[in-house]
């Protein structure tokens, strides 16, 4: 079966991209409970208790995302030369509901919870996944590849998109691609698994498009901003080897500097708060130390009742020491915050020296470090999986496939990768109680 809808049946109002336009056929998948239960679990967790506006949810980010990538696959093939319609408009539908679903799987409050999730063969029995090496614990991602696989809404994905539907979504959203044939178009035969997966998850994805702008907004604060809509007008695909790649413009180079500046400042100033941090290190040592032994259920049906409310309920059952001090919001307090590079050798000396001092004076504490890193994707000495190129308007290099443009890798066209290629550490204690 196919798309039959030509035209939006709904319109969903957004405070970030304002209408976002939604098929029936896309509704039955939103409408699905393995998507509505992203309401009930907050995009940046324990962050509202610094920042108070924050308590949006990761139902709204994958919206957010599920738009972005309508309008990011329009501009990236603008001209590629599919077979047809049908074929082009497939996967468009197919970039739009990975991103949707990107999330579909992820715990309530914190990753910390993910120390709750059972071992991985019980949340997938028949996986073949071969990039997760000798691991054993699930995580949120293997939640996602099991309710796209294997729930109510595999049929759903199936009858609409076409029987190979969730096994193509799964490889974009793991970045594996587990049946090349899927990913081919065009009368070339090009594989767009390359460029399909960078707008999913890559170093210009449409999850960072959305969770920067929005999360920055809800925390009330600048970080997080920058130039989308000139990068946006500025993607390309480009072929290499019969494979389409993701490509940017130089003219859009700085604009990509800031949003990458953006996303690292957004992590040292939001997302690792003193405040999240030391709430989900409380969370941490509640799922170690519970009686109760809490635990996330295996089932993708049991799975549906596990958000935030789900966990809360939890805490303030127990009687756990940690989950009072979570539920009353009487954390240790902060001794100690050091920002450095990980070469810094001074500072982590001063950090050890104000460690042994607590163990002297026998007084509970946590030492945390929390690491920023500008990529995770380049300047590692190693090609990420699926490169990212950037288009020149001159000759300097040479490109077969796009007469008159030249291209250079990203990583050799901008030298902020080796700027900052050095983990910043923010190096933390908290303690029960200050020094007598």
């Amino acid at each position: 079966m196919g798309l039959q809808t030509k035209k939006p049946s709904l319109e969903i109002r957004d405070p970030i991209h304002g209408p976002i336009l939604v098929s029936s056929e896309e509704i039955r998948i939103i409408d699905s409970p393995y998507v509505q239960r992203l309401r009930g679990i907050k995009q940046t967790g324990f962050a509202e208790l610094a920042f108070p506006g924050a308590t949006h949810n990761r139902y709204s980010h994958s919206l957010g995302t599920f738009h972005l990538a309508g309008k990011v696959f329009d501009q990236v093939f603008q001209d590629f030369e599919f077979q047809d319609l049908a074929e082009k408009t497939r996967f468009r539908f197919i970039l739009r509901m990975a991103a949707l679903l990107h999330d579909v799987g992820h715990g309530p409050l914190s990753h910390a919870i993910e120390q709750a999730m059972p071992d991985r063969s019980e949340v997938l029995p028949n996986s073949s996944s071969s990039s997760e090496g000798s691991r054993t614990q699930a995580t949120h991602e293997d939640y996602t590849e099991a309710i796209v696989m294997n729930s109510s809404i595999t049929e759903s994905l199936k009858s609409i998109f076409g029987k190979d539907t969730p096994l193509t979504l799964v490889s974009l959203i793991r970045n594996e691609n587990r049946n090349s044939d899927l990913f081919l178009a065009g009368k070339q035969k090009i594989s767009l698994f390359p460029v399909l997966s960078s707008l999913i998850s890559g170093e210009i994805d449409v999850d960072r498009m959305d969770y920067m702008v929005r999360d920055s907004l809800y925390c009330g604060i600048p970080y997080g901003h920058f130039d989308r809509d000139w990068i946006f007008s500025n993607l390309a695909a480009v072929e290499r080897e019969n494979q389409a790649f993701l490509a940017l413009d130089s003219r859009a180079l700085y604009a990509f500097e800031d949003f990458l500046l953006s996303r690292y400042h957004l992590y040292l100033m939001v997302y690792f708060h003193h405040k999240s941090v030391i709430y989900d290190e409380m969370l941490y040592q509640f799922l170690q130390t519970d009686g109760n032994k809490t635990r996330l259920p295996s089932s993708v049906d049991a799975y549906l009742e596990v958000d935030d409310y789900w966990l809360k309920s939890r805490l303030r059952q127990a009687k756990n020491p940690w989950a009072a001090r979570i539920i009353e919001q009487r954390p240790y307090k902060m001794l100690l915050e050091i920002h450095s590079d990980q070469a810094e050798a001074e500072a982590k000396a001063y950090a050890d020296d104000v460690e042994k001092k607590l163990k002297q004076a026998q007084i509970p504490y946590f030492r945390s470090s929390s690491s920023g890193l500008l990529s995770k994707y380049f300047g590692h000495n190693a090609l990420p999986r699926n490169p990212i190129y950037v288009l020149y308007r001159d000759r300097r290099f040479t490109s077969g496939h796009h007469p008159g443009l030249s291209m250079e890798l990203l990583s050799e066209a901008t030298d902020l990768f080796d700027r900052y290629k050095k983990k910043r550490i923010i190096d933390r204690i908290f303690a029960e109680r200050g020094f007598d």
